[in-house]
């Protein structure tokens, strides 16, 4: 199971301060068609424990006419004495398309490869209609739905004392039954909010949920974002994983706690999540 933190204690310091000296936003004269939102995070200890975390985020939206076209690449890496003890990264795809100023219908696809879930990997194909709900300079919030196509292989994990993979088996061996390559129709539903109770502090949300007959897969994330400048930004976030049929030896949650440093190229009328 995936455990990966970093000292969150002092983002309610920086946001207290923040206010103090950060400079005043100036007008956006940046390409409006043009938004990107770049995190990047890392922690190590030393002494009587030896653990490295290190976590990535790349969000990049584009429009083109009445298309949204949305990027998104995550990664996060952790050792513990000198053993990989977290391992994943997942990349996802869409487009969004303007059927009235609120309501838009989207295509898309995801790939996740988390190699201590239990899964090689999990991919899928979506398409559904989507709502804005909000669409402001201080509240954004859409939410939606519609049908996928999952594909997923599990494998099962041997691990040491440490939380290191020592081996992969491509069958239970409990059962002795191979683990071949499954895939079912999904459910696909998704929800994105962000809100800045100030020019400093922004709050961002998102849940995703991919369900079949073979496995339902949802993911929760909450942050808190606090400019330092016009574009450098710390970020305390919590993460959510679940897997409501993992292989046997591996759980069914995981949960991330980070502490990053933000880019953010931010548009006021074009969220990048």
């Amino acid at each position: 199971m995936r455990r990966l933190k970093t000292a969150a204690l002092l983002l309610p310091c920086v946001a207290f301060t923040a206010a103090a000296w950060a400079d005043e936003p100036p007008p956006y004269e940046g390409d409006p068609n043009w938004s990107m939102r770049a995190l990047a995070g890392y922690s190590k200890t030393g002494g009587n424990t030896d653990n490295s975390a290190g976590n990535a985020l790349l969000h990049v939206a584009h429009i083109i006419g009445d298309w949204k076209l949305l990027f998104g690449l995550e990664g996060l890496y952790g050792s513990t004495r000198g053993e990989t003890t977290s391992q994943a990264w997942s990349v996802r795809l869409q487009g969004n398309y303007n059927i009235t100023p609120k309501v838009y219908w989207y295509t898309g696809a995801r790939y996740d490869d988390d190699a201590f879930s239990g899964f090689k990997y999990q991919t899928a194909v979506k398409t559904g209609i989507g709502y804005q709900f909000y669409n402001t300079d201080t509240t954004k919030l859409a939410v939606q739905g519609g049908i996928g196509y999952l594909w997923l292989r599990k494998e099962y994990l041997v691990k040491d004392a440490v939380g290191g993979v020592t081996e992969r088996l491509d069958f239970d061996p409990n059962t002795g039954i191979p683990y071949e390559a499954e895939h079912s129709v999904a459910f696909d539903g998704a929800l994105v909010f962000e809100h800045s109770f100030n020019q400093y502090t922004k709050l961002l949300a998102g849940a995703t949920v991919l369900a079949s007959s073979d496995n339902t897969l949802t993911t929760a994330t909450i942050a808190l974002q606090v400019k330092m400048s016009n574009r450098l930004a710390l970020a305390a976030g919590y993460q959510l994983t679940n897997n409501s049929s993992p292989p046997a030896g591996s759980g069914h949650r995981d949960t991330l706690t980070t502490l990053s440093l933000v880019y953010d190229m931010k548009n006021p009328n074009l969220a990048p999540e």
